[in-house]
This record gives C-alpha cells, structure tokens and sequence, in this order.
C-alpha cells in the first residue's frame, strides 16, 4: 500500500510478512481516516460556500441547518479520531523515539494540536453564529437586510477556514508520521530478517 504525503509517498506494505501487522494496520487506519476526513471537509466546504452565497430565502435555512448537522457529524468524527490518535497511535511513535538518541517528535505533536484547536475554535464559532442566524432568517419572513446576509457569509467563512485548518493538519501529520512509520517498519524489518 502507498502512502501519499504531499511532498513523496510512503510504501507500507501490509503483505510484507516481516513487519508486524498490529503496527501496520494503525499506519493504515490513519490514512484512510485522514482520507475520509479530509473528504468531509471538502464537502463541507462546498456547501458552506453555497449557503454564503445564497439569498437569504426559505432554502437558506434548510441548507444552514444541513450544514450545522454535516459540521456536527464531522465534529464527533474528529473527536473519536483524535482520542484514537491520543490513546493508540501516539504512544507508539513516543516509544519508539523515546529509545533513540534523536530529538523527540513531541513538539510537533505539540504544533499539530494546537492547528487542532485552532480549526475546533472556526467550528464552534460558526455554530455558535449558524444557531442565533436561523433564528433570525426564520423570523424575518421576507428577503433579509443585507448586515443579515454579511453576518451569514462571516459564520460560513469560519467554518471554511476551519476546514481549510484540518485539511492542512492532516496533511502536516501525515508528513510527520507515514516517514516515521516507514522508519519505524524498516527498523524492524532489520531486526526481524
């Protein structure tokens, strides 16, 4: 299996006997989460740009609420992901590089939450803007002012940087670790041949 960073790819192979599968298979957990996540954002991010650019009519509510539920969705995926990455994934790279005369990849760890964090604060700052604007669209029954509409477009904007900031950290972590990971089963290919 290739894994693909933005810079070269990574070639994990999950038929070579001589490396752990357990190992493997968190290497490849990661990529296919970090795909499906970085699809639903894309998604997301499509139709955030539509409902900023709506007209403020009856659809505009109905498309607001659609993408309050997609960003909640994505938001509870992120959370069991990241607890995955925390409890599962993490620990692992730490152990291993804890045992070698090399800087440790905690700091990047450190850099790569804090993108996390930051993208988390774009979310809840749309959630929180997207709950008070379908109030306000659902009583103003006829075309809204446009300070009603810029206040739309700037709640949909943060959610659209939000997942601009995750895609991006995605593709940072997955710079980060597919290179250790290869590290990682090389050493023990080493070891096990």
């Amino acid at each position: 299996m290739m894994f693909h960073t933005p810079s070269k790819a990574v070639k994990l192979d999950p038929n070579d006997s001589a490396r752990p599968s357990a190992f493997m298979q968190l290497a490849i957990r990661l990529q296919a989460e970090h795909e499906q996540l970085k699809a639903s954002c894309a998604s997301l991010g499509e139709l955030s740009a539509r409902v900023a650019s709506s007209h403020g009519d009856y659809g505009t509510v109905k498309l607001l609420k659609e993408l309050r539920a997609q960003a909640e969705e994505l938001l509870q995926q992120l959370e069991r992901h990241a607890k995955w990455e925390d409890e599962e994934l993490f620990p692992v790279f730490s152990r291993y590089y804890d045992k070698k005369d090399e800087p440790t990849i905690l700091p990047s760890l450190w850099v790569l939450e804090k993108d996390h964090e930051l993208a988390l604060q774009f979310f809840d700052s749309f959630l929180q803007s997207s709950r008070t604007l379908i109030g306000m669209l659902m009583l103003d029954k006829g075309r809204p002012d446009l300070t009603l509409m810029k206040l739309l477009k700037d709640g949909c904007d943060q959610l659209t940087q939000g997942c601009l900031i995750l895609t991006g950290h995605f593709e940072m972590e997955e710079e980060l670790i597919f290179p250790l990971a290869e590290e990682i089963l090389t050493d023990l290919d080493y070891l096990f041949s």
